[in-house]
């Protein structure tokens, strides 16, 4: 993990599935105070706990993040499937998930949104997000998705920017309620294949 004044220059960002060998700049952005839900950034004991779960056992953490890069959850069809990716530009810089429903755009209410990202403070403003959010469209594309439901916080410019840097279009204002009830949020249309 490099501050943002000693930084190396950036590799080529990819996205990686969960594994062993990169687990290590995922622990060191944990214990940094860098949170894979960005609603518990900054969340001291919640890392601490994160912390403690992936040092006891670390393939169960691995298993217990998302076996393979996918989970199925739910009790009715269809189910819910989340890709989980980490960005890289040869250093651990962050997350980005995909969350879908096969055959269709709808979602469970209490998830916000087909795409969730978080990168690291030291790798923001990079253009980090932007990328991972394009290779993000690809894996879409592939699914067979046509289109994309993503949302950010009204107040959080640089993501409204990285949402529309890949084509985003805004379509509603308002909350979500997987969020407190005053927390407004910019929803946005995406479509696979159209990232320019």
């Amino acid at each position: 993990m490099t501050s943002g004044n000693t930084a190396k220059p950036a590799g080529r960002v990819v996205l990686l599935p969960p594994d062993q060998e990169n687990l290590s700049g995922f622990e060191a952005a944990l214990a940094a105070g860098w949170s894979l839900d960005p609603r518990r950034a900054g969340d001291a004991a919640y890392n601490r706990g994160e912390l403690q779960r992936l040092r006891q056992d670390r393939s169960r953490f691995l298993d217990d993040l998302i076996a393979d890069g996918r989970r199925r959850t739910g009790s009715g069809p269809p189910p819910l499937t989340t890709r989980l990716f980490w960005i890289s530009d040869g250093e651990f810089c962050g997350s980005i998930s995909l969350r879908f429903q096969a055959g269709t755009e709808a979602l469970p209410p209490n998830v916000s949104g087909h795409v969730g990202y978080s990168v690291v403070p030291w790798k923001q403003r990079n253009g980090h997000a932007t990328t991972a959010l394009a290779l993000l469209l690809a894996v879409a594309a592939k699914e067979g998705l046509n289109r994309l439901t993503i949302l950010c916080n009204e107040d959080n410019d640089a993501s409204r920017r990285v949402i529309e840097r890949n084509g985003g279009e805004l379509f509603m204002r308002g909350p979500h309620s997987s969020d407190r009830p005053d927390q407004i949020k910019l929803y946005f249309w995406l479509k696979p294949g159209t990232a320019g």
